[in-house]
């Protein structure tokens, strides 16, 4: 039997699986909390699978399956993801060459990437984790589903003091819409009723906002205006997208939100030493 290749991005929440069948992509998500269904996926599907793997899970997911698994570097793997799947959406040339690659999944990875060149140039601990779980100190919900629909409802932008609160009498020196303090307004806090959703809604804008200000940053560092976002903390996650991407342009640069963008690390793991693969349609199953 052929030996096919599987490409794994194992994360500190969800396992991205990336395979490749009468050339379409076949991409899934599995909580690392059913990681023994990773197997039952793969054996579905391939008979004698040679495993790419990629992620901080790796190593655990590793000594879990049947098969020997290649460890691939997960910033070799996200950027090579990444660069094919912008081929394969036609984003180089509404882009540009050079760009910023800002992952967010449970934390944040900062990249920067070129037609020959990438490298990891950041990150933070801010990310889908940050949200989860302030949002459950704060409210007591710890559902995500829950957490991104109040995170729409509500609008917890009283909470927090923008500069043009503080140059009350003079033109500031930045844009007065930006965010000075996130929940910093005491005074609103003190003299107004807010409910589980607005405390949601600005820890989204939080999130979105510390994220979009270390990419600009680090874009502006390495003479770039172009910043693509993926991760999945994005998925169905609308609110957040609107965020940063207003938040990104405020600041003079380009978003781009990749399509299928939280498979990167899969899809990069699995084109390992592959021959490029043509830029079919990805197709999620399951």
């Amino acid at each position: 039997m052929k030996n096919e290749v599987v490409g794994i991005d194992a994360g500190g929440t969800l396992i991205k699986i990336a395979y490749r069948v009468n050339d379409e992509w076949e991409l899934q998500k599995i909580p690392l909390t059913d990681m023994e269904k990773v197997q039952a996926w793969i054996e579905e599907r391939v008979d004698n699978p040679v495993i790419h793997i990629t992620g901080g899970k790796a190593e655990t997911l590793r000594k879990s399956l049947p098969w020997s698994a290649e460890p691939i570097s997960e910033f070799e793997a996200t950027c090579k993801g990444v660069s094919y799947l912008r081929q394969r959406f036609n984003e180089d040339d509404t882009y540009g060459q050079t760009y910023i690659i800002t992952n967010v999944g449970t934390g944040t990875s900062i990249h920067f990437a070129g037609p020959e060149e990438y490298e990891r140039v950041g990150g933070s601990g801010m990310g889908g984790g940050t949200l989860i779980g302030l949002s459950y100190l704060l409210t007591g919900i710890e559902a995500y589903e829950e957490i991104l629909r109040l995170g729409k409802e509500g609008d917890g932008r009283s909470l927090n003091v923008k500069v043009k609160d503080i140059y009350t009498d003079e033109e500031p020196p930045i844009s007065g819409d930006l965010t000075a303090s996130n929940f910093g307004n005491i005074m609103n806090m003190k003299n107004n009723e807010y409910e589980n959703k607005d405390y949601i809604a600005a820890v989204v804008r939080m999130i979105g906002e510390t994220i979009t200000t270390m990419s600009v940053q680090m874009a502006d560092r390495l003479n770039t205006d172009s910043i693509v976002y993926i991760g999945s903390t994005f998925d169905k996650h609308d609110h957040l997208k609107e965020i940063i991407g207003g938040y990104t342009k405020l600041r003079g640069k380009e978003p781009c939100f990749l399509p299928y963008g939280e498979f990167s690390g899969a899809v990069g793991a699995y084109m390992h030493e592959q021959p490029q693969a043509s830029a079919k349609k990805a197709e999620r199953k399951g």
